[in-house]
């Protein structure tokens, strides 16, 4: 178990979810990376895997396949550091740092969240791939709290 986000040095942080297990597939043109426990890392997160595997694919500028496959051949701390991105985009808050935002719509698409520890209100960018997806789990009832 890693903290969230990764940069967090205290071995007695609160906050913690698996390591991603990547698996590359495949070998020469069509190699391929495989995110192994993507769902259960979204779990800990408290966001649907897509939501994380659309930002991932965005920031890589690579192709999605199936839910856990992004195209190419991505080692670890690169994607470790766009899942920092993410968390700091998404999970956590810009206040206080910690990952306790409770997302909902404002709205017809605007993505706020309200912190749960600090109190504190935010919008998010729900412009992006990542942001619209979060959006479309929040319409469809399926969010995690």
């Amino acid at each position: 178990m890693i903290n969230i986000p990764s940069n967090v040095k205290d071995p007695s942080y609160r906050y913690k979810m698996p390591k991603m297990q990547l698996k590359q597939e495949s070998r020469l043109n069509g190699v391929k990376t495989n995110i192994w426990n993507v769902e259960d890392v979204a779990f800990h997160l408290r966001v649907s895997s897509k939501a994380i595997m659309k930002y991932m694919c965005e920031q890589l500028g690579a192709n999605m396949e199936k839910d856990s496959i992004i195209k190419g051949n991505h080692p670890y701390d690169v994607m470790l550091k766009h899942l920092d991105k993410f968390i700091e985009r998404y999970i956590t808050c810009p206040k206080c740092k910690y990952p306790e935002l409770q997302r909902s719509l404002e709205g017809k698409d605007d993505l706020v969240s309200r912190c749960n520890s600090c109190g504190s209100r935010n919008s998010h960018d729900s412009k992006t791939k990542a942001g619209k997806a979060i959006v479309l789990e929040l319409k469809s009832g399926k969010a995690q709290v």
